[in-house]
């Protein structure tokens, strides 16, 4: 009798250490079955050649049919959009923690319908980032990623002497 509660034990010990290996192995895989199905952005931005320093978030994809933009030099114009799995609040919350990390700052941030507008700016460029639902497309969130020259105030443009006439 007791050789066979030993034995009891022993298994139900066994059981356990096989159970907790299991959850920790499942764990560290990134095993999402006890929770949301969603991921969050990678932690490890990507590159877009045209956006070239501005982090953007893994598993998007390009709409190049909804895409304009032009590089010269330093200067850069453009409108370029994404389709993403993410959440629309994923993907705000990936660029607020991300593009300090390229030297831009968050200088507005609204959210109004769904749709979530960010505007940040470097010491040369502003950067303002749209993460709405996309149409016609449920589960996915549509990127929109406006880049272009930090616009100077009156006071920070070059002052020329006023030339009178004779």
């Amino acid at each position: 009798m007791r050789a066979s509660r030993v034995r009891n034990k022993q298994s139900v010990v066994a059981a356990l250490v096989c159970a907790a290996a299991v959850m920790t192995f499942a764990g560290l895989c990134g095993c999402d079955s006890m929770g949301g199905n969603e991921q969050a952005p990678a932690a490890s931005p990507v590159q877009y050649s045209m956006l070239e320093g501005i982090p953007l978030p893994s598993g998007i994809r390009p709409v190049p049919e909804r895409s304009v933009g032009r590089s010269t030099g330093q200067l850069r114009v453009g409108q370029y959009e994404f389709e993403s799995g993410h959440s629309v609040d994923q993907v705000a919350r990936f660029f607020i923690e991300n593009m300090p990390t390229a030297r831009f700052t968050l200088k507005e941030k609204r959210f109004d319908n769904g749709e979530y507008s960010l505007r940040f700016e470097s010491d040369a460029e502003v950067c303002n980032i749209r993460a709405k639902p996309a149409k016609m497309r449920a589960g996915r969130t549509a990127i929109i990623v406006d880049i272009g020259p930090l616009p100077k105030g009156s006071a920070e443009r070059e002052v020329k002497p006023a030339v009178r006439p004779p």
